[in-house]
């Protein structure tokens, strides 16, 4: 298994584990223009010509970037391949000048462990809440947490 940035050909495939789970409200539904407008953003895990995890990194001003549409299909899961992700997506940050990178997650434990701390909500710019947030389900009683590291040079 490798992780690598994907191709147009595999927006279907990253959908596809989008759609498994947007089902289960873990993350937001994405359309196929839209990942493939963003298909940049992203990293996936990649074994053989199966995609078996998938992230991206979205920009949002100078400075800082999200780590968002973390998902490892569920015969994958305990591998640590969420955790080689984001350490892809966090060394991307580091080339492009990024000094923090946040998150908004149920699973706030998994990225405390990876250096993450939790933040308030309303630290997280207005361009997140009217872009992403308003198109959630939960919107806008959201359960999600918001964390955030500080990244090193």
């Amino acid at each position: 298994m490798k992780i690598v940035k994907p191709t147009l050909e595999d927006v279907a495939q990253i959908k596809n584990i989008i759609d498994e789970f947007a089902k289960k409200r873990d993350i937001l539904p994405r359309s196929f223009e839209d990942i493939a407008e963003r298909i940049r953003e992203f990293f996936v895990v990649k074994n053989s010509d199966e995609i078996t995890a998938i992230s991206s990194l979205r920009i949002y001003f100078p400075y800082l970037a999200e780590i968002r549409t973390i998902a490892v299909k569920e015969s994958y899961q305990g591998k640590g391949l969420a955790k080689l992700l984001i350490d892809a997506q966090i060394e991307e940050a580091k080339k492009l000048g990024i000094k923090s990178v946040f998150a908004l997650t149920f699973r706030v434990d998994f990225f405390k462990k990876v250096g993450f701390k939790l933040i308030d909500k309303k630290q997280l710019p207005q361009k997140k809440i009217w872009e992403d947030c308003v198109k959630c389900p939960f919107f806008p009683d959201c359960e999600e947490e918001a964390v955030i590291m500080q990244i090193k040079d």
